[in-house]
């Protein structure tokens, strides 16, 4: 079994960490749901702003591309969820290892708004 360092977007880990091949559909699917989660988060805030400086209310347009970022990041979980649950049922050591990394880079993560 060969490893790959991997790498997402957050924290690295503390030290070089590599994960097996087999997490590789998981650890896919786990940037993938980061990446749409904080692209939500980031339009969410927009909106946000827009309302407290300037009393903008979100347009129609907005709340439809807010509800798109929603319905794409909970694609996303599911995704995630699915290989996680596959990778624990088929690979359980390789399971840990990918959860152990994943707690690494999250304790890693420069301070930002959107906590895991």
């Amino acid at each position: 079994m060969s490893n790959n360092k991997q790498t997402s977007g957050g924290g690295e880990p503390s030290a070089e960490f590599t994960l097996d091949d087999v997490c590789n559909d998981a650890f896919q699917a786990y940037n993938a749901m980061f990446q749409t989660k904080q692209q939500h988060f980031a339009f969410l805030e927009i909106l946000d702003n827009k309302q407290k400086n300037f009393n903008l209310s979100p347009t129609p347009a907005d709340k439809q591309k807010l509800a798109e970022y929603l319905a794409q990041h909970d694609e996303q979980v599911k995704r995630f969820t699915k290989a996680s649950i596959e990778l624990k049922t088929n690979h359980p050591e390789s399971h840990k290892q990918l959860f152990t990394y994943i707690g690494q880079m999250v304790e890693n993560q420069p301070d930002s708004n959107t906590e895991h």
